[in-house]
């Protein structure tokens, strides 16, 4: 039966989509108006921006109201401001205003008398859903669990969507955490860490925009940064830089791999102190006189005088660009200081005509290139990694022999574990870019020296998204406290935990569990929300590929996405798989670049085979990653014997 109140609540959001529209026409006017100025196209490029966050204006602009005991009107949320000659017509979630629409409860109610929920279609409204909170817990707790289950039953797209219709409590306690101090945020598989992140960069940005200006979100990998891309512009929000932790050194691009061994000494935060002490020798210089014949006169500055100059300049910016810099107008300065007592202290030129004679014909800059030489960034370290004599220069007394020999290659282009050795140098000569907030998911994978990467972008404090239980980085770390102890500065950080699992239901999660003990036994197991799935489909066949695309076929008509992984021996057989797999909806993995990601169906093939083809021992998580990926259909397709870790709780030995 219909909510009587279904016409009058649709009549609104009616009115509330005209307003958008005229938003939205006022903004398409400014973008084709035309740019005459520099500030015009600012202008004009701030609108186009805002157009793009209206592409999903269509869905659930508005999903719920708020009746207030202090207000004679209903306070309507949704995903954006939209408002009318009267005022506002929809609150966005991010105001505080809307904050009791995720925190009031019947024992809290926040002056909250009645939460109304929409379900909407398009721009239809096709449900109403109250909870009064005048009412009993277990009353209010079954209307939430109704429109919650109601949404996580919902097919996954090829994009992540928002939540911002179905953020619970927990995650909106720490969406909405100040920015300050650093925040860890553990959580299991499916717990939702991922979109807590991305909400906690625009909620960021609406509440302390004038202090952070822009925040940096960094992610796992590109593939993972396409999957969410789309969250933030849907909320209207265009301040957020998005980038794989592999996109954050401009330029650099990946072309080749390194060992396991190799990624962990990269990553070890010796080799910034061998960046470091490279960076400088590249530096080192010789002081000289700089002598120029003015007025009659020789006027100059003495090399003991130079040598003067660099050393305080160098004690207090060290080798940076800016410090080359202030280096060149001390040296000006002196220089001019020394032209007027030459001359009784009656200086004929001025100080920029002086500067302009030293600059003729290449003098000023030839100096500076002999006393200060400034080596490019990716000079230094393509040197330092292919140089013997280099690298044992600047590794001496940090890095044994072993270790010098281990780093040495022949070959030429950039590793993911090069680049933050390219950033430690660039940030020693040319600075970096600096953002008011950086959040970074799967953070449990990064290395010491991709950590200095990250940290050396805040300009305030950060926010950590992962689970150590499904770390697979060069670096292993069994608590949240011993990856902070290789963050520099220490600031103290506040550890919270998300222990609700909304996507992988029950069944599918209590496969995967047993692993836990093994990988992360300090850990508390995530709590699936879910019940009903149909339990894990395990499937013996001498062909577990075969098998595979087989199940893949049978499963394609099925509404969603469908993934496929597969031990990284595999994966390159994808290539010759069937004509099914040019259907978008269904993607050919290894765990590792599964991770992060969620699909309706998931199929993992030849579970003992991933664990033994992982990198650095890391089978069992990896595996833990694969099996958890499912919020509907999980099948399991081998020859060999399942993992002993993996059927430890009763599961069948096939």
């Amino acid at each position: 039966m219909a909510h009587p109140d279904l016409p009058a609540e649709q009549a609104y959001l009616d009115h509330a989509y005209e307003c958008l529209d005229q938003m939205r026409e006022v903004l398409v006017r400014s973008a084709s108006a035309g740019a005459t100025d520099v500030a015009a196209e600012a202008i004009e490029a701030w609108a186009i921006r805002r157009l793009r966050s209206y592409d999903d204006a269509d869905r659930a602009l508005c999903f719920g109201r708020l009746d207030l005991d202090a207000a004679e009107d209903p306070l309507y949320v949704g995903r954006r401001w939209v408002d009318d000659d009267e005022g506002a017509v929809v609150v966005n979630w991010q105001a505080p205003a809307a904050r009791p629409f995720y925190t009031a409860t019947p024992a809290e109610p926040h002056g909250v008398t009645l939460r109304r929920r929409f379900r909407v279609e398009g721009r239809m409204l096709t449900a109403i859903s109250d909870e009064a909170l005048d009412g009993s817990l277990a009353d209010a707790a079954a209307m939430v669990d109704d429109f919650l289950l109601e949404e996580l039953d919902r097919t996954r797209d090829d994009r992540m969507r928002d939540i911002v219709a179905t953020i619970q409590a927990d995650q909106y306690g720490l969406i909405a955490r100040d920015p300050e101090p650093p925040l860890v945020i553990q959580g299991g598989p499916g717990t939702g860490k991922t979109a807590v992140g991305l909400h906690r960069a625009s909620y960021l940005l609406y509440a302390h925009r004038s202090t952070l200006r822009r925040v940096l979100l960094v992610g796992p990998s590109p593939v993972f940064m396409d999957y969410v891309s789309h969250v933030l512009p849907a909320l209207g929000e265009d301040s957020v830089e998005q980038r794989a932790v592999s996109e954050l050194v401009e330029g650099a691009e990946v072309t080749r791999s390194d060992s396991a061994e190799v990624q962990r000494l990269k990553g070890d935060p010796r080799l910034a102190d061998v960046v470091c002490r490279a960076v400088e020798l590249r530096s080192q210089g010789r002081p000289q006189e700089l002598v120029v014949r003015f007025e009659g006169y020789f006027v100059g500055v003495e090399a003991d005088e130079v040598a003067e100059l660099l050393a305080e300049t160098r004690a207090d910016l060290g080798v940076s660009a800016a410090a080359r810099e202030r280096f060149r107008m001390s040296v000006l300065r002196r220089f001019y200081v020394n032209y007027g007592e030459r001359l009784g202290g009656l200086a004929v030129r001025s100080f920029e005509e002086v500067e302009r004679t030293l600059r003729r014909g290449g003098l000023l800059t030839s100096f500076l290139d002999s006393v200060w030489p400034a080596p490019r960034p990716e000079q230094v370290v393509r040197q330092l990694l292919a140089s013997r004599e280099r690298l044992a220069e600047a590794a001496a007394g940090v890095l044994d022999d072993d270790e010098q020999r281990v780093l040495r290659r022949t070959k030429s282009g950039w590793s993911e574990a090069d680049l933050p050795l390219l950033d430690e140098a660039r940030a020693l000569l040319l600075g970096v870019p600096r953002y008011g907030h950086v959040i970074v998911d799967e953070a449990q994978d990064l290395t010491p020296m991709q950590l200095r990467m990250i940290a050396r972008r805040a300009k305030g404090a950060f926010t950590l998204l992962g689970d150590v239980a499904q770390a697979t980085g060069p670096v292993v770390y069994r608590h949240w406290e011993d990856l902070l102890s290789q963050l520099p500065g220490g600031e103290p950080t506040e550890i919270e935990e998300l222990r609700h699992a909304y996507r992988v239901p029950r069944e599918i999660m209590a496969f995967a569990l047993p692993l836990l003990e093994h990988i992360a036994p300090d850990m508390e197991p995530p709590l699936a929300y879910r019940a009903g799935a149909e339990p894990p489909h395990i499937i013996v066949s001498s062909s577990p590929l075969a098998t595979a695309y087989e199940e893949a076929a049978r499963l394609a008509d099925a509404e969603g996405l469908l993934a496929v992984i597969t031990p990284p021996s595999l994966r390159g057989d994808a290539e010759e798989a069937p004509a099914l797999f040019d259907d978008t909806r269904i993607s050919v993995l290894t765990p590792r670049e599964a991770k992060g990601m969620e699909f309706d169906h998931v199929i993992v093939v030849e579970p003992a085979l991933i664990v033994e083809e992982s990198v650095g021992g890391q089978g069992l998580r990896e595996l833990y990653v694969a099996l958890t990926r499912p919020t509907t259909t999980l099948v399991v397709v081998h020859a060999r014997p399942l993992p002993a870790e993996l059927r430890s709780k009763g599961q069948a030995d096939a």
